[in-house]
This record gives C-alpha cells, sequence and structure tokens, in this order.
C-alpha cells in the first residue's frame, strides 16, 4: 500500500508541474493580474482562462482562443487580436484602445463599459454582443455583422460603420455624430431616439 501511495504522490507532483507548465506561455504566466505586455501568444488555446485585470499592451493574440474567457478589467491597449475566437467572453472594463479586432469572432461576448476607441473592428462577428456604455469612438466597424449588439448609450462618434449589418441592433442613447453609415443594414434597428429602422429590411 505504501508503494502505491508513493506512485500515488509522484503522479500528482508530475501533474501538478505539467499544469502548471501548461500555464506558462512565451515567458506569459496566464493568470489573474498577468503582466506579459508585447507577449506572443498568437494561436494559443487560452480557452475559459482568467486574465481580469491583466496587462497585455501591445500582445500578440492573433488566431488565439479565447473563447469564454474572464478579460474583465484588463489592458489590451495596441493588441492584435486579428481573426481570435472571443465568443462568450467577459471582456467588462477592458481597454481595447488602438487594438486590432479585424475578423475576430465576438458572437455574445460581453464588452461593457470598456473601451475601444480608434480600434479595428473591419469584418469581426459582433453578433449578440453587448457594447453598452462602450467607448467607440473612431472604431472601424466596416463590414462587421453587428446582428442584434446592443449599443446602448454607447460612443460612436466618427466611428465608421461602412457596410455593417445592423439588423435588430439597439442603439438607444448612443452618440452616433459624424459617424460613417454608407451601405450599412438597418432592420428592426432600434435608433438613438428609440424609432425604429426598418429601411434595409427585404421586401
Amino acid at each position: 500500500m505504501k508503494a502505491i501511495a508513493n506512485l500515488l504522490f509522484v503522479f500528482a507532483v508530475l501533474f501538478a508541474a505539467a499544469a502548471e507548465a501548461r500555464q506558462t506561455i512565451n515567458g506569459c504566466e496566464i493568470k489573474r493580474r498577468a503582466s506579459c505586455p508585447g507577449a506572443n501568444l498568437s494561436g494559443q488555446d487560452l480557452t475559459k482562462s482568467n486574465l481580469s485585470n491583466a496587462d497585455l499592451s501591445g500582445a500578440n493574440l492573433s488566431g488565439a482562443n479565447l473563447s469564454a474567457d474572464k478579460i474583465s478589467d484588463a489592458n489590451l491597449t495596441k493588441a492584435n487580436l486579428s481573426d481570435a475566437n472571443l465568443s462568450g467572453a467577459v471582456l467588462t472594463l477592458t481597454y481595447l484602445n488602438n487594438a486590432n479586432l479585424s475578423r475576430a469572432n465576438l458572437t455574445k461576448a460581453d464588452l461593457s463599459y470598456g473601451s475601444l476607441q480608434e480600434a479595428s473592428l473591419k469584418q469581426a462577428n459582433l453578433a449578440g454582443a453587448n457594447l453598452s456604455m462602450v467607448n467607440l469612438k473612431g472604431a472601424d466597424l466596416t463590414d462587421a455583422n453587428a446582428r442584434g449588439v446592443i449599443f446602448a448609450m454607447a460612443n460612436l462618434m466618427n466611428a465608421n460603420l461602412t457596410r455593417a449589418d445592423l439588423s435588430e441592433a439597439t442603439l438607444v442613447g448612443s452618440d452616433m455624430r459624424n459617424a460613417i453609415l454608407q451601405g450599412a443594414k438597418f432592420c428592426k434597428t432600434t435608433m438613438p431616439d428609440r424609432s425604429v429602422n426598418n429601411s434595409g429590411c427585404p421586401k
């Protein structure tokens, strides 16, 4: 019995060591309050991680799988998240200013109270996401899928929404001054003044 207990202990130690090793990628320890500015995490599987309060400014997360992650109150300023999977991720109060989120999957993600000023969201899939109270001033949402997105009280000043699909989106109270809306699709869209825009619905 003692030999079996010793063997189990060895396995437990090895398993713990392996688990710990998996938490560090290219010198960045994946945990809350991680400090990894400029880290290379491109293409990594980080599903269901907790990176709340982390500093990932300027990090390369292109193509990374961050689905269902907790990344609230984090710093992702100028981070590269192009083609990343952020579906269902919690990014409340997170700074994504000047970040590259082109072609990213943000379906049903919660980005409320965050900042995406001057961020690139070209061709991003934002379907069903929560962007309430988000600063999107100067953001580029060209060709973005924003169906059903909640933009309540969001700042969309100078944002580029060219050809964005805003069907069933909620824009109540949002600031859309000088926003570019050329080719944007409106269908069952609740506008800032609470009126419903059906101009792009199939006839």
